[in-house]
This record gives structure tokens, sequence and C-alpha cells, in this order.
């Protein structure tokens, strides 16, 4: 049976993970990684998981103010980009048409930060 690292995304052998690696969804490679390169794709994935939820809550955006002072640049930049948008639109629906119409140049900008599906875009512009 395979399963799926949760550091590197690639499909690995039951052999490739240790007892402990098991629950961390990790496997041998990734966990000899440093923890610097894993804390920063958590703190990646945390952000993409806070923007597309149904609605940001104030405990969220108190997280994303945390994050935009973090040690690693595009930690610090994604989370100044979602919190602007928490700020303007914290329920995710109508939010891409919403920025589009009344801020273009930051929905440009979450676009070019890798945030929105080719899907939403796609539907909102035909």
């Amino acid at each position: 049976m395979e399963y799926i690292c949760r550091i590197c995304n690639q499909p690995r052998p039951e052999s490739a993970f240790t007892e402990k690696s098991h629950s961390l969804h990790t496997c041998k490679k990734c966990n000899i990684l440093p923890n610097l390169r894993t804390e920063e794709r958590n703190q990646l994935e945390e952000i993409f998981k806070i923007f597309m939820q149904t609605r940001i809550s104030h405990k969220d955006t108190v997280r994303l103010k945390t994050l935009c002072i973090s040690k690693y640049p595009k930690v610090s930049l994604h989370a100044t980009l979602v919190f602007e948008v928490s700020q303007l639109r914290p329920y995710k629906k109508g939010r891409h048409a919403f920025l589009e119409q009344k801020y273009p140049e930051l929905a440009k900008r979450i676009e070019e930060a890798g945030f929105f599906y080719s899907q939403y875009i796609k539907a909102n512009r035909d």
C-alpha cells in the first residue's frame, strides 16, 4: 500500500515511513530535512486553509497578523495578502468577483501568489 508524504507530496511505499512518521505523514527522506523548511511549508498550508474557508474569523485574522511578521518572506507576503482580503471580504461567496470589481490590483496580486484555482478565474471571466 502506498502513502502520500505531506512534505514532498509523493506517493511512497509503506517501507518509506517509520512508526513515528506514519502519524506525521512524512517519509524518511523528508523527516531528515531541517525543521525550518517544514515549518515554512506548514505556515503556507495554514494560510491557504484560512483563505479557502467560507468565513475568515477574528481568530484567523489575529493569526494572520502574527504570520505577517514571519521570518520567511514568502509566508509574510501571503499572510499580508490574505489579511488584506479578510479585512475587505471575509466571506468566500463572491469574493473573487468582488475583488476584481473593486480592487483589481489586489485580485491580480492574489492570482500571482497562486491563491485562486483556474476554474474560479475562468468562471468569472466568461
